[in-house]
């Protein structure tokens, strides 16, 4: 329904109302009763009577002298009751733009969240694919990289069988050239008996045809040596009967005889018991203990070492020139140099020496590290083994006390070096004999308090066989351990230069070197040898490159191995034809060395009996190359 036809069914109704009003205010001035207008609700049904009624109502209202108050009343009220709607309708505008404004907002919002979930939905899309491709890419990256490696697997696999097939066809050579030589000695050895036998059956036919005369001279020559024996017999018995009857014939020549051969005997045995005396004094004094392997403190008489003066102090600089050629682990090398240099500062104060134990695996360079720390400190030192104490049982404490006692007359102070020390400084148990247990109290005993005079260095590959109070009196435990890669390309290019580019000169070694003094020169050329070894030319192909190739590949390598590998260099070498290194004389002699590092490392394992393990470690280490 709109809003003009409500206002004017309202404008009715107000004014059917007024009209019954005034009719009902008239009649009520004129003292009428008033009168209902319908006395029926009902919508349906059309009452005529009420018609009437109303407009009695009317004539009787204008009739009134209310009639114009009340019409302009009413016309007031409709005039107010239309600015009111027109105010409701405003507010009802107002209200719609309100919502229309508020509607259009929510629009535009839900369209910015709808772009901005797009815009999101296209970015994670974007990184998904993204993410795709990159898995894509990385796994092929993996599949070129398995690739790659099945094919170097592969070269590398091939590479072995050819080698495999080279050393086979090698050995195979080298068998029938073997055969060969063996054939021609052979029949030279059969020609040289044909020869000796047709010679022997030449001289034996001579001298059966010169049987007589032969008979005849060796007779002769026997007549005649003895008669001249004979004759020296008689001419010798004849000088001494008459000097026999002469000297029994004068009294005084006899009285000399008796007093010269009395003080003759009593000079020999006053000699021989003064020697004696004086030989067990010198022995204690200046001696070596029986103990003792090896040492560089010389007596008296083999030189005038003991009377030269105090080493003088000693910087890190000096220590590390004097450890220039040996090689160790960096950490390592640093320590030992630096132990050195206390030592040596240590005996120039007049301090107490500090005990140590080296330990780790053989070949780790424990004893030539023990040596150079005592010549740069400048003392003497002294090796002992560990073995040779077990077997002395009850004599083992005296020896050492002894060989501690000599060490205490060191003038320079002395480096008591003691290698294989587990096997006699072992855990105290009771299946330990009295004379082990003596031996190891008296080192405890020694090594109670710091010494002055000596320092004991203790080396084992087991230390954890060694008694607690033994590893307690050591003041430094140092672990040698295995050359790392740069370590063994160092001793690589060390060992290349002491034992093939100086071979046959005087600084050659593994029994390369010339020979030194005259006697020996003599004795040489006596014998019908060279002087020196022959000079090893080097092929321009072993590099410094084919070192660093070989250090990479002798991982676990100890020092000791790797000098014995360059020492079994240099004999295929000089087993050659030509004294020339070559890179194939290295790589041949590179792979005999690792292969037998394989089994010896198998062997460690505890693989003993058939051989098979060993063979398997073999090819398995030919096989990581």
């Amino acid at each position: 329904m709109s809003f003009t036809r409500m206002s004017k069914q309202y404008r009715a109704w107000v004014f059917a109302s007024a009209a019954a009003g005034a009719a009902a205010g008239g009649a009520a001035a004129a003292g009428l009763a008033p009168v209902a207008l319908a006395d029926k609700k009902d919508d349906n049904f059309f009452d005529p009577e009420a018609l009437e009624r109303g407009a009695k109502a009317l004539r009787e209202i204008n009739k009134s002298p209310y009639a114009k108050q009340a019409l302009e009343l009413q016309r007031q009220q409709e005039v107010t009751k239309q600015a009111e709607a027109k105010t409701k309708e405003a507010e009802f505008k107002a209200q719609a733009s309100a919502y229309a404004k508020e509607q259009e907002a929510i629009r535009w919002e839900e369209q910015r969240k709808t772009m901005s979930e797009e815009a999101q939905r296209q970015a994670q899309l974007a990184q998904y694919n993204d993410e795709l491709a990159r898995k894509r890419q990385q796994a092929e990256h993996e599949l070129q990289r398995q690739r790659n490696g099945e094919m170097v697997s592969l070269q590398e696999q091939a590479a072995a069988r050819k080698e495999a097939e080279r050393l086979r066809i090698e050995q195979q050579i080298q068998a029938e050239r073997r055969a060969a030589d063996q054939y021609a000695a052979d029949l030279q050895k059969e020609v040289e008996r044909s020869k000796s036998l047709a010679e022997a059956e030449g001289r034996i036919k001579e001298n059966r045809e010169n049987e007589d005369v032969n008979r005849r001279a060796a007779l002769l020559k026997y007549q005649e040596e003895t008669r001249k024996a004979i004759e020296s017999i008689n001419a010798v018995m004849s000088h001494l009967g008459a000097a026999a009857v002469d000297l029994l014939t004068d009294t005084n020549k006899l009285l000399m005889l008796v007093a010269g051969g009395s003080a003759l005997a009593l000079g020999v045995y006053g000699a021989r018991e003064g020697a004696r005396v004086a030989g067990k004094a010198a022995e204690r004094w200046l001696g070596t203990p029986k103990l003792v392997r090896e040492t560089s403190r010389l007596a008296l008489i083999r030189g005038p070492q003991n009377l030269l003066p105090a080493a003088a102090k000693k910087t890190l600089d000096q220590v590390k020139r004097d450890f220039s050629d040996i090689i160790l682990p960096g950490q390592l090398h640093d320590r030992v140099r630096a132990l050195a240099a206390t030592a040596a500062n240590t005996k120039l104060h007049g301090a107490p020496y500090r005990h140590m134990l080296f330990y780790g695996p053989p070949g780790t360079g424990k004893t030539m590290a023990a040596k150079r720390l005592a010549r740069t400190s400048g003392m003497d030192y002294a090796i002992l083994s560990g073995g040779d104490v077990a077997p002395l049982g009850g004599g083992a404490v005296t020896q050492l006390h002894s060989t501690f006692d000599w060490a205490e007359r060191s003038r320079k102070g002395l480096l008591l070096f003691i290698d294989e020390a587990d096997a006699f400084l072992g855990r105290r148990n009771d299946a330990m004999s009295e004379g082990l247990r003596g031996a190891l109290n008296a080192l405890l005993f020694r090594t109670g308090d710091q010494s002055r005079d000596f320092m004991v260095v203790l080396a084992t590959n087991r230390p954890g066989d060694l008694d607690d109070a033994v590893i307690d009196r050591m003041d430094e435990a140092i672990h040698f351990d295995l050359p790392g890669r740069e370590q063994r390309s160092k001793l690589l290019a060390l060992y290349l230069d002491k034992y093939i580019s100086k071979a046959g000169t005087e600084q050659g070694e593994a029994g390369s070197g010339k020979a030194g003094g005259l006697g020996q020169r003599l004795s040489m050329m006596l014998r019908g040898r060279k002087l020196a070894a022959d000079r090893i030319a080097v092929d321009a192909g072993v590099s410094q490159a084919l070192l660093d190739d070989a250090a990479r590949q002798m991982e676990g390598f100890s020092g000791r191995e790797i000098a014995k590998f360059m020492a079994s260099v240099q004999a295929a070498v000089y087993g050659s034809a030509q004294a020339v290194l070559t890179p194939e004389i290295f790589k041949r002699v590179l792979q005999a060395k690792l292969q037998e590092h394989a089994a010896r490392k198998s062997f460690l394992l505890g693989h003993h009996g058939t051989g098979d393990s060993v063979q398997a470690a073999v090819d398995a280490a030919s096989k990581s190359k």
